[in-house]
């Protein structure tokens, strides 16, 4: 069985990178109680510090939806995602301070190097990032560190758990068959107006034809894939299974009664033609491969379980009026060699920066973080 071994290390070398953040200035009440679990509190200041790394890892989207993504309604549920991705965080908070609160039931604890590899990894990464960045992210050693022992308690928790399951998964559970398939779109053509033009009789015909002539050259156990190239298409090679639900269910269903080497008549679907070859009934690296897959999701049902149970007899608040103080004014991303360069240059040139929290008569600036 493949473990889902993610290393207490690993979690620490990924809270120490660079980040960079617009705007100065923390309004945000660290100490303010943002939930309570069973009693426990957990402080704004955590919720803002976890909150902003994720956000640093979403710094991606910007690309496709600009630098204010988090201030937009991506998911078209009238919320912005700013809002969705804390909530997120908060819901991921609650679930580590139960395992925290819990893990002497499973038998589990830090190390002391455990403790200390948490220690070492906030020294680190308060060291990689300047003041302002800091404060802005509500980032002290106290605050980084125990946020990496919630890290690294939920991942111990989640080992054990997963040592729980059942790892035998028999041939016919995981079974997979591969087929090799060329699609050939019948979407009609759009004329100078702007208007689709179906294709004629005699257009789609010759699509057929075109998949006939593609299986003629690939033949049994060819290269379908070159064979379509010939004909400036492309083939795709999917194994599949019998809860299989991404494969079109027109092909699967011609695909169930082939054997190996066999191609199927054509298919005709809603907007396309396809070519269908089963490679292989039963695919033993697929359906090996398909097995760790099924063990993989034993493992997350049997810690989601789990942790469901701990929620159903917990008592887990939320203050909403504190959440509130957490906006997304501020950008946070991961810094490059690009952003340090430009970092530097600027701090030669200006020493300091006037601004606010709510951007009000601010030169805005980078914060860097050496």
């Amino acid at each position: 069985m493949k473990k889902r071994t993610v290393c207490l290390i690993a979690l620490m070398s990924a809270m120490t990178m660079a980040l960079t953040g617009c705007s100065v200035g923390n309004s945000v009440d660290n100490s303010a109680e943002a939930a309570n679990v069973d009693g426990v509190s957990i402080p704004l200041g955590e919720v803002n510090f976890y909150l902003r790394y994720q956000q640093t890892q979403m710094a991606m989207y910007s690309g496709y939806f600009g630098e204010d993504f988090m201030n937009k309604d991506l998911m078209g549920t009238g919320s912005i995602y700013g809002e969705t991705v804390k909530d997120t965080v908060m819901q991921t908070l609650e679930e580590y301070y139960l395992v925290e609160a819990h893990a002497d039931d499973l038998g589990i604890s830090l190390t002391d190097e455990d403790k200390d590899a948490a220690a070492t990894a906030a020294d680190a990464f308060l060291a990689a990032n300047d003041s302002k960045t800091l404060e802005a992210m509500s980032a002290d050693k106290e605050t980084v560190a125990h946020v990496l022992e919630l890290m690294a308690l939920q991942n111990k928790a989640y080992q054990n758990r997963a040592a729980t399951i059942d790892t035998n998964v028999t041939d016919e559970e995981a079974a997979q068959k591969t087929i090799t398939y060329v699609r050939a779109s019948t979407n009609g053509t759009t004329d100078e107006n702007g208007d689709t033009v179906d294709l004629t009789e005699e257009e789609l015909a010759a699509k057929k034809e075109t998949l006939n002539q593609i299986r003629d050259e690939a033949g049994s156990d060819g290269d379908l894939d070159a064979a379509a190239k010939n004909h400036d298409l492309s083939a795709v090679t999917t194994s599949y299974g019998a809860d299989d639900e991404n494969l079109n269910e027109d092909v699967k269903a011609a695909a169930e009664t082939l054997s190996d080497g066999e191609y199927a008549d054509i298919i005709e679907g809603d907007n396309a033609y396809y070519l269908v070859r089963m490679d292989s009934t039963f695919d033993r690296e697929a359906t090996d491969s398909h097995k760790q897959v099924i063990l993989s999701q034993r493992e997350k049902d049997a810690y989601t379980a789990w942790v469901d149970s701990l929620k159903e007899g917990a008592t887990i608040t939320t203050n909403d009026k504190a959440l509130e103080k957490l906006t997304f004014e501020r950008v946070f991303t991961q810094k490059t060699a690009d952003t340090t360069d430009a970092a530097e240059e600027t701090d030669e040139n200006a020493d300091t920066t006037d601004g606010s929290a709510d951007g009000a008569e601010s030169e805005e600036a980078e914060e860097n973080a050496q």
